[in-house]
């Protein structure tokens, strides 16, 4: 027995040490087995930080952890995450898997969860990150249907900090969960078990066609669920779910079939106040929720019954809202908004979304003793939509205050609205006006706006017109603190463009005295370009509108950009399928004058393009390269200039974030010309005069200067162009780059006037290093076979007083080869002793 009794216990101390050991000896091969099997099936990036399994600290429970887990798209998608992970945690009841009665999964845990789920226009998607698997057909063996189902019970299963982000751009559809706190109970493993989900979600958004339907939402739901697995009928009971301050259950069922689902749901509200119909608008929420104070009848009331097949097949729905003779008021305010009544009804009578009705009216409410309706009435939404719309009262904006707590806004003015329209969507898209109905004003009077860190706007008066064909806004004088904008405009199909997103065609006309955009970016950290020269002006993508068809005469007196100026600014542009073409755009700046024609194409989602030709005259060289980032990049050598330049040139630029050029890529070409040029600033002309032993060369004015020049691959290659330094001329060419580096060749004509040096003709020389510390020097290969060609006449040995006055013919007789070559290098070391 005691021989037994030791058998036993040296068994239990090696199942002991399996269970410690196991996981450490075999982790790093799991962990590079999940690693290497996952990304075989997938066709996206997919890692994770770490692998923790451990057998023994909650035993019988077996857990496995992945740390910094994260799943990451290719191709259109290589840059968006399309689930992160802070960890991922199973935990399995080890002695259930050597059993036959199913698996026992005790938890499991997902905290820190992000989800970015993306629908491109195309259709693309994505989450399709599988890899296609090509299947052998093989035999299927007959199923024993008298074994037991196989069973999985799931005790616990928590999810934390559930983040998710859903953009589809086909749709124009985005929601977005932040903060979601999940938990969920059941026996998965039974055809019938009771599901226990509780659920809170800090923030909910939904917005559509670019309607916020919910905005910042706060969701929480505990719902007992009596699920039918076998049948995949799922009722609901004992459920409460709460929407901002609206408290109400949900009573039915819903079932899953092959073809989509059948349902029949009933909003169970009992009693719901005014109040809790105010905290679904965001603004009266964020503002002091608690104490507001309101009255009323209403009556919420919804169901949904019937069978939903993929977007084809609706269910059966009625949702309505009754208010009656409402109001609310702040406490610490001295008026409020009453006699506030509101009928709003969507239903289907079940089958095709076509069929779907929204009707609200009325809409009525009395503020600061002015009152004010609105109607609206939508049929067939998707087919030929027919719309009956309406809205009429005055608004004085300076009772606001007295009604809404603005905090540091000061708002007045008056609103006088008179509008009605009424028709389908069929008449406008076949441009059949004349069966639309569409007339009425609104008309703008002393409006003034002053808020924080902002400029004050004064809109002294401004009239809209609405007719069947077109919209017009009468000439209208916008002043944004120190800027005047003047609009006169008028805008056809603006009916389509605002129901159905059809292109909104239009003039355009905008004139301004002084107009700051500075006034209206965002200042953002200073951003170091150079150690001397910064940006301070943040701004982002300007996206054109595809749906935009406007033809646009600008006439500003003075525009101001960053540290740029511009004046007498005039052109045409056309705005249309979301690009900006400038047609024979003039204006005033950097001491001379410009004309652009070209394009700019950013449509929504894509990288913004520039493309234009430019003619200058007279511009300031060191004004161009104080006021213009790709000057200070690729032609530093302004700075060190002065005098103005004129010509044309032309680029082709894609354009990053902050609507900068990107450098390395831009391509162009064009022509400068100068006149009355100062070189002295410039430090390779300096170091040029020093190598020639002539320093007056460093003050040299040059009178007409050509260069012709190619941008590509982020360097500038100019052609070959000349120099008249005094009686010295200098033709260069070659390249300069983003880095500031020069790689410069060219050749000197020594004058005559130098005396026996004169002899040599043209030296090479070549510029390197940088524009900061540019390397000047004599090409000493072409120097020493001028010296060769020299010393074989003979001619540069008597100009350096090394010869013995004999003929060529007498020192070629007497001379052996090997002499020759000791004097060509002679007489070559005494040449480049004069560019030292």
């Amino acid at each position: 027995m005691k021989k037994f009794f030791k058998i036993l216990s040296a068994i239990i101390v090696v199942v002991l040490l399996l269970l410690v050991t196991v996981p450490y000896l075999f982790k790093d091969k799991i962990e590079t087995l999940i690693k290497e099997e996952g990304n075989k099936m997938l066709n996206a990036e997919f890692d994770f930080g770490n692998l923790d399994i451990s057998l023994i600290s909650n035993f019988p429970l077996a857990s496995l952890t992945l740390e910094d887990f994260y799943l990451k798209g290719v191709g259109a998608f290589e840059n968006d995450t399309l689930v992160a992970a802070d960890e991922i945690t199973a935990a399995v009841n080890v002695i259930s898997l050597l059993g036959s009665e199913g698996i026992d999964i005790k938890r499991v845990i997902l905290d820190g969860i992000a989800v970015k789920a993306i629908v491109l226009p195309d259709s693309t998607v994505n989450w399709d990150v599988m890899k296609e698997t090509s299947v052998e057909p093989v035999e299927e063996e007959p199923v024993d249907t008298t074994t037991a189902a196989f069973r999985i019970k799931l005790q616990e299963f928590s999810l934390k900090n559930f983040n998710l982000v859903y953009d589809d751009r086909l749709t124009n559809m985005y929601a977005q969960i932040v903060d979601m706190d999940a938990t969920c109970s059941g026996d998965f493993g039974n055809s019938r078990t009771m599901l226990e989900l509780n659920t809170s979600i800090d923030e909910l958004t939904f917005r559509m066609d670019d309607i916020p339907f919910l905005n910042r939402a706060e969701i929480s739901a505990d719902m007992n669920i009596d699920a039918d697995l076998e049948n995949n009928r799922f009722a609901l009971s004992e459920n409460t779910i709460e929407l901002n301050a609206i408290k109400a259950a949900i009573d039915g069922w819903v079932a899953l079939t092959d073809y989509g689902m059948d349902m029949d749901l009933k909003l169970n509200s009992n009693k719901i106040d005014f109040k809790d119909i105010l905290s679904l608008v965001p603004a009266i929420y964020a503002k002091d929720f608690d104490g507001l104070k309101t009255d009323g009848e209403v009556m919420l009331s919804a169901y949904a019954k019937g069978s939903m097949k993929g977007d084809s097949v609706m269910p059966m729905f009625d949702v309505t809202l009754d208010v009656k003779d409402a109001m609310f008021q702040y406490p610490s305010l001295p008026a409020g908004v009453n006699k506030i009544n509101i009928l709003a009804n969507v239903k289907n009578p079940g089958g095709s979304i076509d069929e779907t009705i929204v009707n609200v009216s009325p809409f009525n409410f009395v503020m600061a003793g002015n009152p004010f309706s609105v109607s609206v009435a939508l049929k067939n939404p998707m087919s030929d939509m027919s719309f009956d719309m309406s809205a009429k009262g005055k608004l004085d904006l300076g009772k606001i205050k007295d009604i809404y707590p603005l905090d540091n806004m000061q708002l007045n003015g008056l609103l006088d609205a008179d509008l009605a329209v009424n028709g389908r969507m069929s008449y406008i898209e076949k441009e059949e006006y004349e069966k639309v109905k569409a007339d009425g004003s609104v008309r703008l009077n002393g409006m003034t706006l002053e808020m924080e860190d902002m400029p004050n706007i004064d809109i002294r008066n401004s009239v809209f017109t609405f007719t069947p064909k077109y919209l017009q806004l009468s000439e209208t004088t916008v002043n944004i603190g120190s800027n005047d904008v003047t609009f006169d405009s008028k805008f056809e199909n603006y009916l389509g463009f605002a129901l159905k997103g059809t292109t909104l065609k239009g003039s355009l006309n905008v004139k301004s005295n002084r107009f700051n955009l500075n006034d209206f970016m965002t200042s953002s950290d200073t951003v170091e370009v150079e150690e001397t020269v910064t940006d301070t002006v943040s701004m982002g993508v300007v996206n054109i509108p595809e749906n935009i068809d406007f033809n646009m005469q600008a006439d500003f007196k003075e525009v101001l950009f960053d540290n740029m100026k511009f004046e007498n600014l005039n052109g045409r542009l056309v705005v249309k399928d979301g690009k900006v073409d400038m047609k024979n755009l003039s204006l005033n700046t950097m001491g001379g004058g410009v004309v652009v024609n070209g394009f700019y194409n950013a449509p929504a989602g894509s990288e913004p393009l520039f493309n234009a030709s430019f003619r200058l005259h007279e511009i300031v060289f060191k004004q161009a390269y104080e006021d213009l980032n790709v000057v200070r990049k690729l032609a530093p050598i302004f700075s060190g200039l002065t005098g103005t330049f004129s010509g044309s040139m032309s680029i082709n630029t894609k354009l990053d974030a902050t609507m900068s050029p990107v450098l390395s890529e831009m391509t162009g070409e064009g022509s400068l010309n100068t006149r009355d040029l100062s070189l002295n600033n410039v430090k390779f002309i300096q170091d040029v005069a020093d190598i020639l032993k002539k320093p007056s060369l460093k003050d040299t004015k040059v009178k007409d200067l050509n260069i012709g020049f190619v941008i590509k691959d982020g360097r500038v290659e100019t052609n070959p162009f000349d120099i008249n330094l005094g009686d010295y001329k200098m033709r260069l060419s070659g390249t300069t780059g983003l880095d500031q580096t020069i790689d410069y060749r060219g050749e000197i004509t020594i004058p005559t006037s130098a005396g026996k040096v004169s002899k040599l003709g043209t030296v090479d020389m070549t510029i390197g290093g940088t524009f900061t510390s540019p390397k000047v020097g004599i090409d000493m290969a072409s120097l020493a076979k001028k010296a060769a060609t020299q010393a074989a006449e003979s001619a540069l040995d008597k100009l350096l007083g090394g010869g013995d006055k004999k003929s060529k013919e007498e020192t070629s007789s007497e001379q052996s080869s090997d002499k020759k070559e000791d004097k060509m290098k002679n007489l070559f070391n005494k040449a480049k002793d004069l560019f030292k």
